[in-house]
Formats: C-alpha cells, structure tokens, sequence
C-alpha cells in the first residue's frame, strides 16, 4: 500500500494572501485559514478556531492572489510540511499546509442584497453558485 499522506480543512481565510517569488522564479502565496473546531472538556462542548497556515505554488499561486479575499470559505486539499527554521536565534520548527487543490465555497459579501420581489421580500445571503479554483 503506498503511503497517503492528505488533510482536508474547510476554513475562513484570515487575510488577504500575500505573494512573491521564489528564488527560482517559482510564485508563492500564503494565506492564513480559520477552521472552527469542537473541544470537549468534561461533559461540556466548548467552540474553538484553529489558526492553520496555507502555501500554494505556481500556478494556483497566482490564482490564490487574484482570487482569494479575507472572509472567502475554502475548502483546502494538501499536505502538512514541518521545516526547521534558524534566522538569527535559536532555531524553531514551523509547520503549514502546502496546498494541492483549493476549492472556493463562498464570497464575501459587502452588503446584503434585497430579494427581487414586493412585500414580504427579505435578504438574502452569499453567491448562489460556488467557484472552484483551477489546480
């Protein structure tokens, strides 16, 4: 059996991504995820977020950075990397997620809209139709 090595988490994007290039000419762009999470301490469920941090590369690097705002629901597909970083100090061990596919659930939105329509109508919320984000 070869190895399976893939995390999947469905999250708010923190920030705007930021984006550079790599030494090597490759695009990079970093975004931050909040993944609401449940922790159960006794008989009690108390709600949580778990800050995770995602790379993209190439391609969906750029993609990430054209498309991408803060409040966007992604759903991520990768892998998690561990690194150890040495700048200056004593060295730490850093983590994110190196995004393979990146799926965009929502929009944020600006301002509710009204619903066409007369009496009765009432808001409504995000886009109707989901966008995918090439790979």
């Amino acid at each position: 059996m070869a190895p399976l090595h893939r995390v999947y988490f469905l999250g708010n994007v923190i920030q705007d991504p930021e984006a550079w290039s790599a030494p090597n000419g490759t695009a990079v762009a970093r975004c931050g995820l909040a993944v609401p999470t449940r922790l159960r301490q006794g008989d009690t469920w108390h709600e949580d977020v778990c800050c995770i941090e995602v790379l993209a590369f190439g391609r969906q690097a750029d993609t990430v950075k054209a498309t991408l705002r803060q409040g966007c629901t992604v759903l991520i597909e990768g892998r998690v990397q561990w690194w150890r970083v040495a700048q200056g100090g004593p060295s730490r061990n850093t983590k994110a997620v190196i995004a393979e596919r990146i799926q965009c659930l929502s929009r944020p939105q600006e301002e509710p809209r009204p619903a066409a329509g007369g009496r009765g109508a009432r808001l409504v919320g995000g886009p109707a139709a989901a966008a995918a984000l090439p790979v």
